[in-house]
């Protein structure tokens, strides 16, 4: 149990921000359980579904378990169900198993809970209900191919397992998890028209994965936008997830305003726009809201040092410190969200604070806001030098992220001229990363696979995982398109 926990935190760096990802609804047609659940109403749909042992009726009983333990991470609501996952794996196994329909829906609830476990900390149990869901999927597929939904539970388990840091590829091994990013990508695009809700959750996961883990934000966005509607709160969640990693703050802002079913982490969110956007006052509000209604720990490191940082600007020191200090102690870091606010956190004291301002700006996609800042902080005459080389890199990406193409080259070469006063930092790395980027469109293949390769040189780093994830794929979506 002990080595298990050693690699729940990779887990959950890797897959959290997906897990919305396993609870789309992938039968075709119309069903009572489906729209109570794509309107997040758990108990109507549990309700809809109730003593029928239908394959989809038990999915969907599943589906808002799932959901509601997700969305509300509640301790107590877990124990309450969590034997719920026998009893309709049994109820399945009654059943003739005559249809691809009854193994899919016992792939996928295991599936399901196996990621739950791991965020509820139950390890073993996660592992071998991953190796389960993963045999259970390929022995469907090889049983029934031309059953379409094979393809994007399988799609999703490549894109996942595929995506696992080299030294954790053993653990993979000894539980027989094994997946490759570029196929899982295939299979999701490749699901036909003949299951449209099933097309519809492939490109919310397709979008998911070129914002996360390819960083293609405008193909990230044009999967979300094409006919998917906005006015039924799953998707409205979903597709803020998108639109917040691909800078666009705003957009993911309008559509979580206008949710009319909202959860805590409706308000984390919320409050994060506000708080890239410089409106601290309100973010301030947002993020106490989701504290105050919140009985998780995944955001809680990162909600109190926004919240520390939005006091320190506004001028309230006392709020500052004791937000600072609860950063420091409460919560955990098994999202990579409250890793990188744990990092912070340890030397916010010592942090120029417009420097911060300028980094949360290009976050969330305000881009003026960035340029005045930058404009500010270039006029001073007091930077050190690691504060000037930091600049430079927010320079790199603020013009990278504006198609700025020949000025973000300029800069991240200087940051990489100089990595040496930011060894310990993701600056150097990812300018080799964004850079790569640059070379791969504008069709000088050699050097996007030089500077690829030489993300993977760097040893240590606080995104190390993810950035050699990466700069994998892309150096093997390069070598597909040699062969």
């Amino acid at each position: 149990m002990t080595l298990l926990s050693k690699y729940r935190r990779w887990i959950g760096l890797l897959v959290y921000p997906f897990f919305m990802l396993f609870t789309f609804l992938t039968a075709s047609g119309q069903h009572s359980g489906r729209n109570p659940l794509l309107n997040l109403e758990f108990e109507k749909t549990r309700t809809a579904t109730a003593n029928s042992d239908l394959p989809m009726d038990l999915y969907y009983a599943n589906l808002a378990d799932i959901l509601e333990l997700i969305l509300e991470e509640s301790e107590s609501r877990f124990k309450e169900l969590k034997s719920n996952e026998s009893i309709r794996l049994k109820a399945l196994d009654r059943l003739e198993n005559s249809s691809p329909w009854v193994p899919f829906v016992q792939a996928e609830i295991k599936l399901q809970w196996a990621f739950v476990n791991f965020k509820y900390g139950n390890e073993w149990d996660a592992f071998w209900g991953l190796r389960s869901a993963y045999r259970s999927a390929k022995k469907n597929n090889t049983k029934y191919p031309n059953f379409e939904p094979n393809k994007r539970t399988l799609g999703l388990l490549n894109i996942i397992f595929g995506n696992v840091p080299s030294k954790n590829q053993w653990l993979m091994n000894l539980f027989g998890l094994r997946g490759d990013v570029l196929t899982g990508l295939t299979q999701l695009a490749s699901i036909g028209d003949q299951y449209p809700e099933l097309v519809t959750e492939s490109k919310l996961i397709l979008g998911m994965t070129n914002a996360y883990l390819l960083e293609d934000f405008g193909k990230a966005v044009a999967f979300i936008s094409d006919d998917i509607p906005d006015n039924l709160p799953l998707f409205q969640y979903v597709k803020s997830l998108v639109y917040s990693k691909a800078h666009k703050s705003i957009f993911a802002r309008d559509l979580l305003l206008k949710s009319v079913k909202r959860f805590p982490i409706h308000n984390y969110l919320i409050a994060e726009t506000y708080f890239q956007a410089g409106e601290y006052q309100i973010a301030i509000d947002h993020y106490q809201k989701f504290l105050g209604s919140f009985n998780g720990k995944s955001y809680i490191k990162d909600t109190y040092l926004k919240l520390s940082i939005s006091y320190g600007l506004t001028g309230e020191l006392e709020a500052y410190k004791e937000c600072l200090n609860k950063s420091r102690t409460e919560g955990d870091n098994y999202s990579e969200v409250d890793k990188n606010a744990a990092k912070i956190a340890k030397t916010l004291d010592s942090q120029n604070p417009t420097s911060l301002r300028i980094r949360f700006a290009i976050d969330g996609g305000y881009y003026q806001e960035a340029d005045s800042l930058i404009t500010i902080l270039d006029k001073k005459k007091d930077l050190s030098e690691y504060e000037k080389l930091e600049l430079t890199y927010r320079k790199a990406r603020l013009n990278h992220l504006q198609s700025k193409s020949q000025d973000a080259q300029k800069y991240y070469r200087e940051v990489i001229d100089n990595a040496e006063l930011i060894e310990e930092t993701y600056y150097g790395p990812n300018s080799f990363l964004q850079l790569g980027y640059i070379m791969r469109d504008e069709g000088d293949i050699d050097s996007a696979k030089m500077y690829f390769n030489e993300v993977l040189s760097f040893r240590k780093h606080p995104y190390k995982s993810s950035l050699d994830s990466k700069a994998k794929i892309a150096l093997k979506r390069l070598d597909q398109q040699d062969d």
